[in-house]
């Protein structure tokens, strides 16, 4: 009998790097294809953010997100899932530590 691995286990392992669960998930404005949209941070890794959206994903590619202490993070939509998706940062890695320890701390 041969065991498969169910698709969150295989998307699970194929991550580089670690997922931090956002617990306090205070709304963020996000901007993508001249459209404005209100989103949260779900969690974070030293690669990117898990959004959920209030209402509509962003069909987009690049997506800003106006944070009020990291500033304007830049990014691109990995994946789409529901009303959740994948912002892949596009930070200098020199700068990307820094960006996120700034999210966890007002987050």
């Amino acid at each position: 009998m041969v065991q498969t691995k169910s698709s969150g286990q295989q998307q699970e392992e194929s991550r580089r790097h670690n997922r931090i669960d956002v617990a306090k998930q205070a709304p963020l404005t996000a901007m993508s294809g001249g459209q404005t949209y209100t989103c949260f941070v779900e969690d974070i890794s030293l690669g990117g953010l898990k959004l959920r959206f209030e209402d509509k994903v962003p069909q987009g590619k690049v997506i800003a997100i106006d944070h009020p202490v990291a500033g304007t993070l830049c990014g691109r939509i990995a994946w789409r899932e529901g009303k959740s998706a994948g912002m892949e940062l596009q930070v200098p890695s020199s700068d990307l530590e820094r960006v996120l320890r700034c999210i966890c701390l007002i987050l």
